[in-house]
């Protein structure tokens, strides 16, 4: 059974890369033209691929050590893994969705409203304060996830960072891995997991944070996972992902744990609004 040491698929990987590269250099042309002819990557030698992108085959080997796969040939394994999209939507969605796209459109916006509501709970509420005290005041803070959670973890580490607080945050499976075993008592692991898969999917991740003895906070739809058990906190994000809703749940919790270290800690950006004169 294949097990990819990045998150996700190739092409993920690409769009990643190519969005976040700061530098047009061999590695950035050869992920575009990758990208160009992805379709037919999968039954390329690298030979054919080196040809393609106008690189030496060592030139391909490099690149697939630089997007996280240990050889070329894992990287074509990989490429032979589909990623559907119909893996986030239901076919009974696909057939309402053709049927009348409104209707469609206004269930889909009911349902990415129920999990906002459920994130704003009154059990969420009250873990807050101590949630914002618990990552201003540990030494580190690392986020921990995949996909499009990954996503709001930068959005996260951007908030934090504008109110003096680091946070890391790493794409790929192995960065990840050195860094939960890295971690120590004194620091904080905030896990994002909709489904509560990430601990079963990456174990050996979840298991250094385990060892670590660090506080976890843990956002889930899924708050029965054992492996929560050993959280400090679980934020609850919402109670279902059917069509790929729980996101927003994922979001609101992530906004929610924002407003309120913006209200411990973040006062002063705001000198004015404390002005009795305004």
């Amino acid at each position: 059974m294949y097990s990819a040491n990045p998150m996700g698929s190739v092409g993920e990987r690409l769009l990643s890369y190519i969005d976040t590269s700061m530098q047009r250099d061999n590695n950035y042309q050869i992920a575009v033209r990758m990208l160009e002819n992805f379709d037919s990557l999968k039954d390329m030698s690298i030979s054919q691929i080196a040809d393609m992108c106008f690189v030496s085959k060592a030139s391909i080997s490099r690149f697939c050590r630089f997007l996280g796969y240990e050889s070329f040939k894992e990287m074509r394994d990989a490429l032979g893994i589909d990623y559907p999209i119909s893996y986030d939507y239901s076919q009974r969605f696909f057939r309402n969705l053709t049927a009348d796209p409104r209707a469609a459109f206004l269930a889909y916006a009911k349902e990415a409203q129920q999990n906002i509501a459920e994130t704003i709970s009154e059990e969420n509420l009250a873990e807050l304060p101590k949630i914002a005290y618990a990552i201003h005041d540990c030494r580190r803070v690392a986020f921990f996830s995949h996909h499009f959670l990954w996503d709001t973890g930068r959005y996260l580490q951007n908030k934090l960072f504008s109110m003096g607080k680091v946070m890391e945050l790493y794409l790929d499976r192995s960065s990840q891995l050195a860094c939960a075993q890295s971690l120590q008592p004194e620091d904080m692991a905030i896990i994002c997991s909709v489904g509560g898969s990430y601990p079963i999917r990456h174990v050996d991740v979840c298991n250094s944070i385990r060892d670590s003895k660090c506080s976890i906070l843990a956002i889930t739809q899924n708050p029965s996972n054992p492996y929560w058990n050993q959280a400090a906190f679980v934020m609850r994000c919402g109670v279902s992902n059917a069509n790929d809703t729980g996101k927003y749940g994922a979001l609101a919790a992530i906004d929610l744990v924002v407003q309120q270290y913006l209200l411990q800690y973040g006062g002063d950006a705001f000198p004015s609004a404390f002005d009795p004169a305004r």
